[in-house]
């Protein structure tokens, strides 16, 4: 789901940290916060939603992570969980084996399976959404968020809200780490979500 805030919409892209932002608006935005549409709302459904309420398109954000981070923590969700964060109707990619779920979801989405869901929820264009983002600065890239939309909220408490489903932290599933050959060819499949959202290497 989206949440909605008095001035601004945060969509939650799977894997990005959107569990521990929900709780930090929760525990430090001033004003009520709503949930809408189904589980990670993507941009277009969000808009849907809002304009069919009659509401105005508020400062809409969200939140993107390394494409190579992001296999990983979905992997190590998948083997703590049972679940994938995916649509019920997707293809399944899920298996024990973290090369074998990665050229899995290669298989499916041939133009790059995080670069694709990314632009669900990020737009195709520059300018599309007001804030992306990185889980790799998670608190600092909210705060700019929640200034930029001119929300009350107390920075205090939100940097003091603890991280949520850290992979491998319930079960001590352990990630097997990239091959050179894999790590090569994720760079290369997705390249567009690396340029785009400033994953260099």
């Amino acid at each position: 789901m989206a949440y909605l805030l008095p001035n601004c919409l945060i969509l939650h892209i799977p894997k990005t940290g959107s569990d521990w932002v929900r709780a930090a608006c929760q525990e430090a935005v001033e004003g009520s916060i709503t949930e809408i549409g189904e589980w990670h709302c993507d941009l277009q459904t969000a808009k849907k939603i809002l304009l069919e309420k009659g509401l105005e398109i508020p400062v809409i954000g969200t939140f993107v992570r390394n494409p190579l981070d992001w296999y990983r923590s979905a992997w190590l969700y998948w083997k703590e969980t049972g679940r994938f964060p995916r649509r019920d109707d997707d293809p399944k990619v899920e298996t024990d084996d973290f090369e074998r779920f990665v050229r899995n979801c290669m298989a499916v989405e041939p133009k790059g399976y995080v670069s694709t869901l990314y632009e669900r929820f990020t737009g195709f264009n520059p300018g599309e959404i007001s804030v992306i983002g990185k889980q790799e600065n998670l608190v600092n890239d909210l705060i700019r968020l929640l200034k930029l939309a001119g929300e009350t909220f107390d920075a205090a408490k939100l940097r003091a809200v603890k991280p949520l489903n850290v992979g491998g932290v319930k079960t001590g599933a352990s990630f097997p780490g990239y091959s050179y050959e894999l790590l090569r060819e994720v760079i290369q499949f997705e390249q567009r979500a690396m340029e785009r959202y400033g994953y260099f290497f």
